[in-house]
């Protein structure tokens, strides 16, 4: 007996192989493409600048008003994600009250010094969901990826 005959004998191409053929068309496949995009959705890294805590503790300012006074811009106009002004704010305390403008009391932002953040970073989650980027940090993040190469 030869394999196609045997073939008939079982059945031809019936209602069970589409069954099977639908159930992995509409289940199985989508199913297997979601871990593949995943990542995307999960690793983005939304707009973020240096967390400065004495600032927002001190003065009772928002984190804009923070990010205003003790980041610095790019060249291109934006805000820079890693780096911020180091200037001692506590002595700043008792000259200046929270609703003046401290831009009086402060010196040209060209003449202070700019380091790497020190405290962490705010994210703004107003644009994109909190991601996993946004909840471990991003720098540790990027210590976690190299680390997987």
């Amino acid at each position: 007996m030869l394999f196609e005959e045997a073939l008939k004998l079982v059945g031809d191409f019936g209602v069970f192989q589409w069954l099977l053929i639908l159930y992995l068309v509409v289940f199985v496949a989508p199913m297997r493409v979601i871990p593949l995009f995943a990542h995307i959705f999960t690793l983005l890294e939304p707009p973020h600048w240096c967390r400065q805590p004495e600032l927002e503790e001190l003065f009772n300012l928002t984190r804009e008003e923070a990010r205003e006074l003790g980041v610095p811009r790019e060249k291109d106009g934006t805000w820079s994600k890693c780096s911020m002004y180091e200037f001692n704010w506590t002595a700043l305390q008792g000259l200046w009250s929270p609703g003046e403008q401290p831009n009086e009391t402060l010196p040209p932002r060209e003449l202070l010094p700019v380091v790497p953040c020190q405290s962490g970073w705010h994210y703004d989650h107003s644009v994109i969901y909190p991601t996993v980027v946004s909840e471990v940090g991003s720098k540790s993040f990027e210590k976690f990826v190299k680390h997987l190469h």
